[in-house]
C-alpha cells in the first residue's frame, strides 16, 4: 500500500481542489509530478498505479481531481473547461513549491488523454514546469460539422436557461452505442471505452458518466495548439499507444512534437499493442514507467 496523504489547496478563483499527495520513498527534496486524470474522470480510475510507481523510484506526486469533478469543488459539477484546468495546474505547482520535500526547480507536469493536452499546454505557458509527459493526449478538439452548430446553439439556450435560474442541461459522456452525444472524440470510441466507463461508474466512489452541455462550448472555443506552439525549451516526453483509435500515435507526434523541432529535449515512447484506454495496464506499465522516470532523471 503506498504511503500517501489528503490534501487540498486554492486555485486563483478560490475554488477548493483535492487530492493525495504521494512522497517519494527517497529523504531529502525530490522531483514531484503533478497529475490529473483524462476526461471527466476521478483521480481514482487509475493514477494511484502509476503515481506508486513514481513514489517507488524516488519521484513524488501530486494527483488532485480536476475541478467540478470528484472531490473537487466547482459548480455546476462536471462542468469541464480545459482553460481553467490549465491554470489550475499552475496553482497545483504553486501549492506543491511550497512543501519542504520537494525541489521547486525539479517539477514535471503529467497528464492522460484530455489531460495529456492540458498537462502540455500548461506546461507551453508556466516556465516553473522544468518539464511535461502527456500520455495519449488528445488530437481533435473540435465537433463534427454536422454537429457543431447544433450544440453551440444548444449551448446559448442552456446559457439562457441558467441565467433564469435553471439547472445546466446534462449530457451523458457515452450512449449505449457507444458514441458521445456532441460528437466529441467520434471515429475512436469503441466497446473498450464503453465498459470501462460502466466500471468506473460502479466501482468508484464520485465518478459521474455525465457532463454539462457547456462543457462541448468550452471545448470549442479553446486553441490548444496554438498555446503548445510557446513551449520554448520545456522538455516534453510522449507515451504514446500503437493501437490507439481516438488519438493516433503519428498523430500525436504531428500535432505535439514535429511542431515543435529544434527547442529542447522532444522524445516519444510508443507502446506495441496498446489501445487508449489501457496503455497503462498490465505488462506495458513497467516499460512505460521505466521509459518516463528515465526521462525525469535526464532533464533534471
Amino acid at each position: 500500500m503506498s504511503q500517501r496523504e489528503q490534501v487540498e489547496f486554492k486555485a486563483l478563483d478560490g475554488v477548493t481542489l483535492r487530492g493525495h499527495f504521494y512522497p517519494a520513498s527517497s529523504p531529502g527534496k525530490n522531483a514531484a509530478v503533478i497529475m490529473t486524470p483524462g476526461f471527466n474522470t476521478t483521480r481514482d480510475v487509475f493514477l494511484p498505479n502509476i503515481a506508486h510507481s513514481f513514489q517507488t523510484s524516488g519521484i513524488s506526486c501530486l494527483v488532485y481531481d480536476p475541478r467540478t469533478i470528484g472531490s473537487s469543488d466547482g459548480q455546476p459539477r462536471n462542468n469541464i473547461n480545459p482553460s481553467l484546468q490549465v491554470s489550475d495546474y499552475h496553482d497545483a505547482l504553486t501549492f506543491l513549491k511550497s512543501d519542504p520535500r520537494i525541489d521547486p526547480q525539479k517539477i514535471i507536469y503529467w497528464g492522460f488523454s484530455f489531460a495529456g493536452a492540458i498537462a502540455l499546454c500548461a506546461a507551453a505557458l508556466d516556465k516553473r514546469a522544468k518539464a511535461v509527459i502527456a500520455v495519449n493526449p488528445l488530437t481533435i478538439w473540435d465537433l463534427p460539422a454536422n454537429k457543431q452548430a447544433k450544440v453551440l446553439a444548444k449551448a446559448m439556450q442552456d446559457r439562457e436557461s441558467q441565467v433564469a435560474g435553471n439547472e445546466a442541461f446534462r449530457l451523458p459522456m457515452l450512449t449505449e452505442t457507444g458514441e458521445n452525444p456532441a460528437g466529441f472524440g467520434a471515429g475512436g470510441v469503441g466497446e473498450e471505452e464503453v465498459k470501462l466507463v460502466r466500471e468506473a461508474k460502479e466501482k468508484i466512489v464520485g465518478f459521474e458518466d455525465t457532463t454539462t452541455l457547456q462543457t462541448y462550448y468550452h471545448i470549442v472555443s479553446w486553441s490548444p495548439f496554438e498555446v503548445v506552439r510557446l513551449m520554448g525549451k520545456t522538455a516534453v516526453l510522449l507515451i504514446s499507444a500503437a493501437e490507439d483509435r481516438i488519438s493516433p500515435a503519428e498523430r500525436q507526434k504531428r500535432a505535439y512534437l514535429e511542431a515543435l523541432q529544434g527547442l529542447g529535449a522532444r522524445d516519444i515512447f510508443v507502446v506495441e499493442g496498446r489501445g487508449h484506454m489501457d496503455i497503462l495496464d498490465g505488462e506495458s506499465l513497467a516499460a512505460a514507467m521505466e521509459k518516463q522516470v528515465e526521462f525525469i532523471q535526464k532533464v533534471i
